[in-house]
């Protein structure tokens, strides 16, 4: 819907631009597709966004990065110092970090672009408060916890999940290792379940098939069946599961 009232007009644009940089305060960078869903641009038409990062270059707040694929080249856009100052408050417990190419993991980066699909498919029913486990935001949130999930969010029915972003299987000993630690979260009220994602149904029905085949795991230093009980914790989605509830705006 076009604004026709300049200071409205500017007003909304301003709250895009926060959007924005607030985004990647968190996760330092993205590419077109995620940031189009985070400023809330709908439509076929990628002219406004464009304008919108074109704009955020041109102040200094975001860097453009291009980075060869198969079919060409892919682009990325992250935050810089200028843009943190933006979004930086004083109670934030460590200061965040700003994109530097020289330094990304191009093995782990689809990966992380799946992970922003989940953290936005969750905002979108009413999560709020995402926090990457890979931050040390994390670490001095919750000091001590022996595996750092993909994420932490909390939910709009109060519930605390920790997200697990799965593109490909671990061995079983490392799931064992992983449930252990998410159950001792959960005994001492960090969170009360954990998500896993996969980026499709073959990767859901194999990871459920795996946790079917354990049968004991550790609880407060004890040897447990994995039975319902320990297993209600855990819950499994695809990435179009979420999305499309999200677009639906169940659960």
């Amino acid at each position: 819907m076009l604004i026709h009232n300049v200071a409205e007009r500017k007003e909304a644009a301003n709250r895009k631009m926060l959007a924005l940089l607030t985004f990647l305060k968190e996760e330092t960078y993205s590419d077109f597709k995620t940031l189009k869903k985070v400023v809330g641009f709908k439509g076929k038409s990628h002219r406004p966004t464009y304008a919108l990062l074109n704009k955020a270059v041109a102040l200094g707040f975001l860097i453009k990065h291009e980075y060869p694929v198969i079919a060409g080249k892919k682009s990325l856009w992250g935050i810089t110092m200028q843009g943190l100052a933006m979004v930086v408050k004083p109670d934030d417990k460590v200061f965040p970090g700003y994109f530097e190419p020289g330094k990304l993991k191009y093995w782990t980066l689809e990966h992380r672009l799946l992970n922003h699909r989940v953290r936005i498919a969750l905002e979108e029913k009413g999560g709020q408060g995402w926090l990457n486990g890979d931050r040390g935001e994390f670490i001095a949130r919750y000091p001590g916890v022996r595996h750092r999930p993909d994420g932490i969010i909390t939910l709009d029915s109060g519930a605390i999940v920790a997200v697990e972003t799965e593109r490909s299987m671990k061995t079983r000993a490392r799931y064992i290792n992983i449930i252990n630690s998410h159950l001792a979260a959960s005994d001492a009220g960090r969170w009360h379940y954990a998500m896993y994602v996969t980026p499709d149904d073959k990767t859901k029905t194999s990871l459920i098939r795996l946790f079917d085949s354990i049968k004991t795991v550790m609880r407060n230093n004890v040897p447990v069946p994995f039975d319902a009980k320990n297993r209600e914790m855990f819950l499994f989605r695809t990435i179009d599961e979420l999305e499309q509830a999200a677009a639906s705006g169940g659960q």
